[in-house]
């Protein structure tokens, strides 16, 4: 790489990005590809790492306080052990950093958490992509009526607010999963309620229907929500054993499937990657089911990530565990939807 091209890499992205690859020389390199490695893409949002409400700051990116130390949360933030499967998958896999967020928003986060720049010394993150680098899928590919312009102007006017989902076989308390909607056939996804089994039924919410009753009828989501968990019998005891109120935990909302993917294909035909990485030897590892549609046989979904469940959640250990499984065969499987079927 030339001293221009470096140039023009760090005056984009900042000293951490030492050169630019892709059509839209969106993808940021920082680091090199090790010959014999397979490849592993990370999300990062509720993959490893928890952006939400944490002491009533959003750790988009962590801040430091007035004394120039980072936000404590920054530990139950990071998905339990997450030094440590990086560290150890990297004796197999190089690892790329794939998020729908902005590159500076990235990179910073990614330097914070000692995953870029003077972090780690055990492993290293050769490539970072962004949003500009996911792809829209066509209108067919991903559902016709998902496409259309007046889908929530139909599903009001059906005066359907809520559906009846069966946790499938395979599924966890939650992972996302994909059903068809009783309204108009299109595909939506939902997340599985903690505490659910396969074969458990629960209710959700259709896409914008509380919001679209609420502007309707002048009336607070909330309210509305609460109305209809009563109305489906859910109904709350009116004191808990410490005389506090207790409020129903809000019914799970089902969202249109989206089509904007993260498609593998831009990182194999990149030249800096292509004799490096193939169908063959990637896997994508997101908690968001739809993101990855685009290469369904090299995607692993796993639970989205929580703070407030730092401290049972146990998804990488048995994820690294699964990884270094499967480098250690012949070929990968040609699915990891049950990718929890083969680890203890």
């Amino acid at each position: 790489m030339s001293h221009s091209e470096a140039d023009l890499a760090a005056n984009k992205y900042g000293p951490l990005c030492l050169g630019l690859a892709g059509p839209f020389q969106s993808i940021c390199i920082v680091g090199e590809p090790r010959p014999g490695k397979k490849l592993l893409v990370l999300d990062i949002d509720h993959t490893i790492y928890d952006p939400s409400d944490h002491g009533g700051s959003r750790g988009s990116v962590v801040r430091s306080n007035s004394c120039g130390l980072y936000d404590e949360s920054i530990t139950a933030r990071c998905r339990p052990g997450l030094h440590e499967f990086l560290a150890n998958v990297y004796l197999e896999y190089d690892i790329m950093v794939w998020s729908a967020s902005d590159m500076l928003r990235i990179l910073t986060l990614l330097q914070q958490l000692g995953m870029c720049g003077a972090g780690h010394s055990d492993y290293r993150v050769v490539a970072v992509l962004d949003i500009v680098s996911m792809s829209e899928l066509s209108a067919s590919a991903s559902g016709a009526a998902d496409a259309s312009a007046d889908a929530n102007d139909r599903l009001a006017s059906s005066g359907i607010l809520t559906q009846s989902v069966v946790v499938p076989q395979g599924a966890l308390p939650g992972q996302q999963i994909e059903v068809t909607s009783i309204v108009d056939g299109a595909p939506m996804i939902v997340t599985v309620p903690v505490g659910l089994s396969p074969g458990d039924a629960f209710n959700v919410t259709m896409p914008g229907a509380v919001s679209s009753l609420s502007e309707e009828h002048g009336l607070d989501a909330s309210d509305i929500q609460l109305a209809l968990q009563l109305s489906l019998g859910q109904r709350p005891s009116p004191f808990q054993e410490d005389n506090s109120c207790e409020v129903v935990a809000p019914m799970p909302k089902a969202r249109r499937k989206g089509r904007r993917v993260k498609p593998l294909s831009l990182i194999w035909a990149c030249a800096e990657f292509s004799h490096f990485y193939s169908e063959k030897n990637t896997v994508i590892v997101d908690d968001t089911i739809d993101v990855c549609s685009a290469n369904p046989r090299n995607s692993i979904q796993c639970i989205r990530y929580f703070w407030q469940d730092h401290n049972s959640d146990t998804e990488l250990k048995r994820l690294q565990q699964y990884l270094l499984k499967i480098a250690q065969g012949p070929e990968f499987p040609q699915t990891h939807e049950r990718w929890r079927d083969s680890v203890s």
